[in-house]
């Protein structure tokens, strides 16, 4: 019964914190099957490969070179897991539903808290007393810290995923330098003695609430840049009202606003809550076609902004001018 409660533990918290950063998304530009896809690379992926290589790599070399084991831990530990939790977010970064770093913050949680939660389940196996206590402290340490420090990659990717050559391959270096330091760091405070024994626990859990903390500060600063963006996009060329493109960067409060239509047209303001979310994402995807520089990226994007500006208007007939009069007196011109 305790390995069980403890394993509830290791694997419920953490997933409680995914949801948290998933939520985080006011757009829903990420997928549920890409956030499953990078959860699953984490804990099969990146744990195998992770184990493999510093058991038949790792060790052996600090073995034969006669060097200290706290090397493991500080230094190779670190730089083995992130590049090989991060490796997913490469194939995820190309494609149509990942959109801006808001996305690469959260595909990269997502696969470093498949890897702890998996790596839970390794420690609380052998463990045998304390294994309720270990899970709890290790939910809100160790696991935290792993899916901030591969969110930190995917940032990186996210952000300068567009631009060529040597300053992209810097931008991901810097990503992974991040996440490497940020591991490290929280390795060397329980195994080099950095800090007397009865602050290591403390510190350790305030490094992983502090991670999910950076990151959704990322993700919300991401979300202030793609409001941007559409006021920048939303226009009358693409047969958007400055009326209807506040509304889109005023997402977050929509139902707020909505609720007087909502209480005597409760289908319409579903209806304009649908079209406000196409415009939203809609602003987005035209700003990152203005940054594409690949003809095919283009010609893909472009047939999905397309499609998605007759849906649009297929939901404002629906709508009906009634409904949107109401949006416009929500939101005025000027």
């Amino acid at each position: 019964m305790q390995i069980f409660l403890a394993a509830l533990i290791a694997g419920g918290i953490p997933l409680i914190f995914l949801f948290v950063i998933y939520a985080l998304d006011l757009y829903a530009s990420r997928t549920f099957r890409l956030v499953l896809a990078c959860f699953a690379w984490g804990a099969i992926g990146g744990v195998g490969l992770a184990y493999l290589f510093n058991t038949h790599v790792s060790v052996p070399f600090i073995q034969r070179h006669h060097l200290n084991m706290l090397l493991l831990y500080v230094l190779f530990a670190p730089i083995v897991e992130e590049v090989f939790k991060s490796l997913v977010l490469f194939p995820v970064s190309h494609h149509r539903d990942f959109t801006y770093f808001v996305d690469g913050a959260i595909y990269g949680f997502a696969s470093g808290i498949g890897f702890s939660i998996v790596e839970n389940f390794l420690y609380i196996s052998e463990t045998s007393g304390a294994a309720i206590l270990l899970a709890l402290i290790r939910a809100f340490s160790t696991c935290l810290m792993h899916g901030a420090a591969a969110a930190l990659v995917g940032v990186a990717i996210g952000r300068f995923r567009f631009q060529r050559g040597v300053h992209r391959g810097m931008a991901v270096a810097g990503g992974w330098l991040a996440a490497i330091a940020l591991h490290a760091f929280f390795n060397a405070i329980g195994q080099a003695n950095l800090v007397s024994l009865e602050l290591v626990t403390p510190l350790s859990v305030a490094i992983g609430l502090l991670g999910v903390g950076l990151i959704a500060f990322f993700i919300n600063r991401g979300l202030r840049e793609e409001g941007q963006w559409m006021l920048e996009t939303l226009d009358r060329q693409v047969v958007v009202s400055g009326a209807e493109a506040r509304a889109a960067q005023s997402f977050s409060s929509l139902d707020e606003l909505l609720a007087p239509l909502a209480a005597t047209f409760p289908e319409k303001a579903a209806q304009i809550e649908a079209l406000v979310l196409h415009q939203a994402k809609f602003g987005i995807k035209r700003k990152i076609f203005q940054q594409l520089d690949s003809p095919e990226a283009r010609a893909r994007l472009q047939q999905e902004l397309d499609d998605m500006q007759a849906e649009m208007e297929r939901l404002r007939r629906q709508i009906g001018s009634y409904a949107m009069i109401y949006v416009r007196s929500v939101f005025p011109e000027g």
